[in-house]
């Protein structure tokens, strides 16, 4: 399980060259007026989006490293089994409406998984007893959220886009010690900030490539072996970090 949240750098950075680009826009010296082009009268309204790709968790392992040496794991097999579990796919979706041909308002939907195994023992501490079996982990988060969305045109075919999202993640780890299974179920708000650059294959169609940044801590959990439901509050050193970074390409349909 992943600990501590990652300063979100990426998010200023994304949010400082849209503002950047629409100040540069409109300081440019106007001399003259002139009536609204074809294309800014017919411009498409919505603009629905699907992606995928790949996802890489950044919060610290460190802590959790040190305590799979209680259940007779190696630090090579830790590092393993931590290297697989940050690194993960995503599926996005997203619908826009847009208010003028740069800026639209919409909804996107986010779904990440990862998982990873390792073999290990319990001690149940009588002296001569250890259960040996498999350590693993399915994680899916599901995010859905509200965001602003801003482009601009290079040129007839090439754009590039920013995107900022705000809104709520669900999260799902289906964890099992040996044979004992255990889901652990939590929410929490999350911001998802994007920037991509993409090319018009028609006036309705274009395809991309993204980089995105999601952050996201989980402070309390509910525990189910099956039987009964524990809630669990977390503290700063124990709390779930769902924060990652990803690259994606998709598609992009106007209309």
């Amino acid at each position: 399980m992943l600990r501590r949240i990652f300063h979100p750098v990426l998010s200023i950075i994304i949010i400082v060259l849209l503002f950047k680009a629409q100040t540069a826009s409109s300081q440019i010296p106007v001399t003259e007026k002139t009536p609204p082009s074809d294309e800014a009268r017919s411009y498409s309204k919505f603009r629905v989006s699907i992606d995928g790709g790949m996802a890489y968790l950044i919060g610290s392992t460190s802590t959790a490293k040190a305590q799979m040496k209680n259940y007779g794991i190696s630090d090579q097999e830790a590092d393993r089994y931590y290297n697989e579990l940050k690194l993960g796919v995503q599926a996005n979706a997203s619908i826009h409406y847009m208010i003028n041909p740069m800026n639209g308002l919409g909804l996107d939907y986010s779904l990440f998984t990862t998982g990873s195994s390792v073999l290990g023992y319990l001690d149940p501490g009588d002296g001569w007893t250890k259960f040996y079996g498999l350590f693993c982990e399915k994680i899916y988060t599901n995010y859905v959220g509200a965001s602003w969305f801003q482009n601009r045109k290079i040129n007839e075919k090439w754009s590039y886009y920013g995107k900022l999202s705000v809104g709520l993640v669900l999260y799902r780890n289906e964890t099992r010690i040996i044979t004992a299974p255990v889901l652990i179920t939590g929410s929490a708000p999350a911001i998802m900030g994007e920037s991509g650059i993409f090319y018009s294959l028609t006036r309705h169609i274009s395809v991309g490539i993204s980089l995105s940044d999601f952050f996201s801590s989980i402070r309390k959990i509910n525990l189910n072996d099956g039987n009964t439901i524990n809630e669990v509050k977390l503290d700063n050193d124990t709390k779930e970090n769902l924060s990652r970074l990803s690259l994606s390409t998709g598609v992009k349909f106007h209309f």
